[in-house]
């Protein structure tokens, strides 16, 4: 039974919206995260880790063991929730394990909520994509709990608290059914699509029976982030800093080697030196697996943290294999073959502008000229960003210009066209910069530490900001698809001079401008990340022609198969809008946004 302090505890908080986890007696617990018109139930003999871990996804649950009476504590959370919201649906579910039977019994009273029941029921049908047995039926009685059990409210008692009682009976079909093993993999498939489920059910409820206070039932889901969720995000964005992966693949004499390639005449393959590895990539994956991701009960949260692991623990293995074949192969695997359809933009870019613009006919900027405009926008955004130190730094020893977390980083060696200045820094600082401001800002540190394959979308952004402040060139556009047509000499098995004289004979690149693509795609052993930076754009593109929104994209670093659950993570108030680029304020800027979502071919970035 729950003892009168905790039922006025309980009722007090849900009476003031206040977040209520409570421990209850014989190990039982009650979650609900914010006001919300719905619970899950579950009630056992033996602790189920596994199924408790269904309910542990949604915002809203009470599990307890069966001999505790909670029908005080039930009528109490009914009751003052239907004051809010005028009713309130109770979802008991309880495991079945009849051998391989994939059957969902739902229990309910006919014709009382026909739309909630369809809407389970659709839902429980659209499962059949991972496992094609799965059905459902619908039974129209009074026993709607498990048998060997007393209904959690009478039906008087339901009336009197304005609420409507389900129950689901559950095949606990990722578990195989005469010993206690779990199909792992399938079971967070599993608690993904039933998670959703519940969710879409109880959205179309309060939709048809309640005062609805939410506009999209990803707004049912969890807002808080619980302390096995916040140390895993920490854990992995640790390892993942520490390993300063681009540095300790970038050589530090790329300088130097153009000028020995240059003497031999473009015959003699270069010798890149890195810097030292300070970190043992074996001790790192023994943290990285330590890592307790299994015990994340949301599963957004849970397949965002376990892509991230599975990235870290590549670029681990590369940094291992820096200098070796092998670096390559497990690059491939990390940023994707090169499709077809980005293989063929580059080689229409090239063909379409088969010719670089003369750059001798073209003001150059030296790197303290550019730095001195670089500044007034780091001076912009700093003030956006209080919390955070934003910096530049002119050094030896980076080729051209690279961004290290909130510093921008300048080679003293720069030389650039003028005209493509406000570019870049739009590219390097109203984008690389300001997309980790915005993820620093965010409570989940992955945000700025950059979710698995995060480079495509960001680097697709970051170009898609020199379209729009019109500083696009040719120049620019032919270097992207150059990337690519060299990312694909490499898989191709040619060697540096190869793909080097490719890029200058066959492309008509200029000599220097072919080395230093050369050098990005063979460095460390080969490294096809650059061919993102045209995919990226691609697929900026299309996502904008689809009406994708902009503003999404800046809220931190991830790629464009994680915008829904980015978009989700907002919805349910996890994550806060993002500060936008000022550049977005201009109206030259806003017309080309316009031609975008219209639909833009590549070559006619240039127009």
């Amino acid at each position: 039974m729950i003892e009168e302090p905790l039922l006025q505890t309980v009722c007090g908080d849900l009476e003031s919206q206040l977040p209520i986890n409570e421990q209850l007696p014989e190990g039982g617990m009650l979650h609900i995260d914010k006001v919300l018109p719905y619970i899950c139930i579950y009630r056992y003999k033996k602790p189920d880790l596994y199924f408790s871990g269904l309910l542990k996804t949604q915002a809203s649950y009470l599990i307890v063991k069966d001999t505790v009476d909670i029908s005080e504590l039930i009528q109490c959370i009914a009751t003052s929730m239907s004051k809010k919201l005028n009713s309130f649906l109770i979802l008991e579910m309880w495991p079945e394990r009849n051998n391989h039977d994939a059957t969902f019994e739902i229990s309910c009273p006919k014709d009382k909520a026909p739309a909630t029941i369809k809407a389970l029921q659709i839902g429980i049908d659209e499962m059949r994509l991972i496992y094609p047995e799965v059905s459902s039926t619908v039974n129209d009685t009074n026993m709607r709990h498990p048998d060997r059990l007393e209904p959690l409210m009478t039906i008087d008692q339901s009336k009197a608290s304005g609420s409507l009682t389900i129950g689901i009976s559950v095949p606990t079909i990722y578990q195989r059914p005469s010993e206690n093993q779990v199909y792992s993999i399938f079971y967070r498939k599993f608690a993904t699509y039933l998670s959703e489920i519940i969710k879409r059910t109880v959205f179309e409820f309060i939709r048809v029976q309640t005062s609805n206070p939410y506009d999209h039932f990803l707004m049912l889901g969890k807002t808080s982030l619980d302390k096995i969720t916040m140390q895993a995000d920490h854990d992995l964005a640790e390892i993942s800093e520490g390993m300063s992966f681009l540095l300790r693949t970038t050589p530090v004499n790329s300088s130097e080697q153009w000028e020995q390639f240059k003497e031999s005449k473009f015959s003699k393959k270069p010798s890149f030196t890195y810097r030292l590895i300070a970190l043992d990539p074996e001790q790192e994956k023994r943290k990285l697996y330590d890592i307790p991701i299994e015990k994340v009960d949301d599963p957004t949260l849970a397949y965002i943290l376990r892509d991230k692991r599975l990235e870290i623990e590549k670029q681990l293995t590369m940094l291992e294999e820096r200098g070796t074949d092998s670096f390559r192969f497990v690059g491939e695997s990390l940023y994707g073959r090169i499709e077809e359809d980005v293989l063929n933009g580059a080689k229409e870019i090239l063909n379409t502008f088969s010719e670089g613009e003369n750059a001798s006919e073209i003001d150059k900027f030296t790197c303290h000229e550019f730095a001195e405009h670089a500044q007034k926008e780091i001076d912009y955004y700093q003030e956006k960003f209080p919390h955070l130190k934003l910096a530049l730094e002119i050094r030896s020893d980076v080729a051209g210009i690279m961004v290290s977390e909130t510093t921008l980083l300048i080679s003293d060696q720069l030389n650039m066209d003028s005209n493509r200045c406000d570019a870049l820094i739009q590219h390097e600082i109203a984008t690389h910069i300001l997309t980790y401001c915005n993820g620093k800002s965010q409570p989940l540190k992955q945000m700025y530490a950059g979710f698995a394959g995060y480079d495509q979308l960001q680097e697709g952004l970051a170009v898609l900001s020199e379209y729009l402040v019109g500083g696009l060139t040719k120049n620019r556009l032919r270097l992207l698809a150059g990337r690519v047509v060299a990312a694909d000499s490499l898989v191709s098995g040619a060697t540096f001079v190869d793909t080097f004289h490719l890029l200058h004979k066959e492309y008509n690149f200029p000599e220097r401008t072919a080395y230093y693509i050369t050098m990005r795609i063979y460095r460390g052993g080969g490294l096809t990340k650059d061919a993102v930076y045209l995919a990226g754009l691609i697929n900026v593109l299309d996502y904008l022609k689809d009406g994708g929104k902009l503003e999404t994209l800046y809220a931190g670093k991830f790629n464009t198969n994680h915008v829904p659950l980015i978009e989700e993570l907002i919805y349910r108030n996890v994550l806060k809008k993002p500060e936008l680029p000022r550049f977005l304020e201009r109206p030259s800027v806003q017309e080309r946004l316009q031609q975008i979502r219209k639909g833009i071919t590549l070559t006619e970035l240039l127009n």
